[in-house]
């Protein structure tokens, strides 16, 4: 979302802008699967009001006719399993999702860039005056700046790999491998049958002590979000027992994940119709990289670096940051 934001920051300033992506669609965490009439976020789970250049972007530049405000509040509860009622002043901030699903912000974000997906660059290599990116068996052309916005270890990876001055490849990696993140694994437990109402729409864990951390009535967003008579819960696991668990076979795991909600939320759950794991290895980051060390070392080079490993997880940040290093950066070719 980051790397979004950032190209129509450059493009609104005159550029030309190009994007790589590795996967088969954009917005990274910011994600979206469906499966017989299930519809549900496997990743981010919702958009929190952030400053006016954030809401612009949702509310108006690219406002989508589903885009909703998750009605229902979010409860916390502890290690001990004690759910009580959340933090009123949050609850009554703005939680955008889209009926049809989060991936519909990046999707309109991405729908008049020129953007390469399933294109993994492996390299990148430095000349006087630009950059050049190669795939593994091609050369995907020379550009005046590039803007990285990878995670800050996929990042590392990339740079080791690739011809800069040394001490400017020294320099970066040193400030990214200040980044942290732990790993999550996020599970949709679906049902055909109507789940019990509760008066809140998800649960947070607040004391880090219980093995699961987020848990999500996703049909509470809307409707259309399950089968007609149906029910969905997201269920984000702690970064302990993501990481204890990360290859235990999935059904195992969706047994196991299924016993420790129904224990929490005190409902005899039936057995899910439909199930699905996703892992996320550079979930949630904990430990923050210093954008503005690194861009002030990188972007007189035309070199630049936005996205989660400076700002954390939260989408709206990271549309942000994305805004504000995009500006940067075409401030510095004005220069």
């Amino acid at each position: 979302m980051s790397g979004l934001a950032a190209a129509h920051a450059l493009h609104d300033a005159g550029y030309t802008v190009t994007l790589f992506e590795k996967s088969r669609g954009v917005g990274g965490r910011t994600a979206t699967r469906k499966h017989a009439g299930f519809i549900y976020d496997h990743g981010a789970q919702y958009i929190k009001y952030g400053n006016p250049d954030s809401v612009s972007l949702i509310t108006e530049r690219f406002r989508a006719p589903d885009l909703i405000d998750i009605s229902k509040p979010v409860w916390i509860f502890n290690a001990q399993g004690h759910i009580q009622e959340g933090d009123p002043a949050q609850n009554a901030e703005p939680k955008w999702s889209y009926r049809g699903g989060i991936t519909t912000l990046a999707k309109l974000m991405a729908a008049h860039l020129s953007i390469h997906l399933e294109t993994r660059i492996t390299r990148i290599q430095q000349t006087p005056s630009s950059w050049q990116l190669f795939t593994t068996d091609k050369n995907m052309g020379t550009y005046d700046s590039l803007l990285i916005t990878i995670p800050a270890g996929q990042a590392v990876d990339l740079l080791r790999d690739s011809q800069l001055s040394s001490d400017l490849q020294t320099a970066i990696t040193t400030e990214l491998l200040k980044a942290r993140y732990n790993q999550l694994l996020s599970i949709a437990l679906g049902y055909h049958t109507r789940l019990q109402v509760r008066p809140y729409y998800a649960l947070v864990n607040t004391d880090k002590g219980h093995p699961i951390s987020w848990l999500a009535w996703e049909h509470e967003k809307a409707s259309e979000r399950v089968p007609a008579g149906g029910s969905m819960l997201i269920v984000q696991m702690a970064p302990s027992y993501s990481q204890l668990h990360r290859d235990d076979p999935s059904a195992n795991l969706v047994h196991e994940v299924a016993e420790l909600t129904a224990a929490l939320i005190a409902e005899k759950l039936p057995a899910p119709d439909f199930t699905d794991v996703q892992p996320w290895h550079y979930a949630l980051p904990v430990q923050q990289a210093d954008a503005n060390a690194l861009n002030a070392l990188t972007i007189s080079h035309g070199l630049a670096f936005c996205g989660d490993a400076f700002v954390g997880g939260r989408v709206h940040l990271a549309l942000e940051h994305g805004l504000h290093v995009g500006r940067q950066l075409a401030n510095n070719q004005i220069g």
